[in-house]
Parts: C-alpha cells; structure tokens; sequence
C-alpha cells in the first residue's frame, strides 16, 4: 500500500525494492537485468539467480528508487524477450 502526499515524492535511499522474475536461461536473465537497469537510476543491492529446471528464477534487491520507479522496472522486466514473470515483492527501510 502506498504511503500518501509528500512521503513517497523522493526515494527514500535507505528503501529496498524486491523483484522476482523468471526467465528461459542464465543469459536470457542477465540480460534482462542488464537491458531494464539500463534506463533507471536504480542502485543494486544484491541479484540472486537460481536454477529451477529449465528456467531461472532471480531475485533482484534494489535502492535510489521510488515505488512508482520499482513498478515500472519491473514492467519493463517483464516485457523483455525470454522473461516470463516479474513482479515487486515488498520494500524495506526507514518510513
């Protein structure tokens, strides 16, 4: 749930953004991750990347970035060839 007015105008840079996403392969997903990163101001925290069959599961943990910022990274995520599913999981960090 959103906070309302002025508290979500900046990205708080203690605030974590969680995105889980699948994709065909290892390359399809590093990929994927590089391509949607490329046009943000978004910081990294941690990826982690996960073999489940035949696909990849990843979890990317993000920073320097609002909430509207972490929907619509993972949009573009989602629209890149080979990735199946994305979506934001939660944040944390100071209120």
């Amino acid at each position: 749930m959103p906070l309302p007015g002025s508290v979500t105008d900046l990205p708080d840079p203690e605030a974590r953004h969680v995105l889980r996403f699948s994709a065909h392969d290892l390359s399809t997903a590093l990929n994927a991750v590089r391509d949607s990163l490329a046009a943000s101001g978004a910081e990294v925290c941690n990826l982690q990347l996960r073999a489940v069959g035949a696909l990849v599961e990843g979890v990317l943990r993000l920073q320097r970035l609002d909430e509207a910022g972490a929907v619509r990274l993972c949009h573009r995520l989602a629209d890149l060839p080979g990735v199946l599913s994305s979506r934001v999981e939660h944040q944390w960090g100071r209120s």
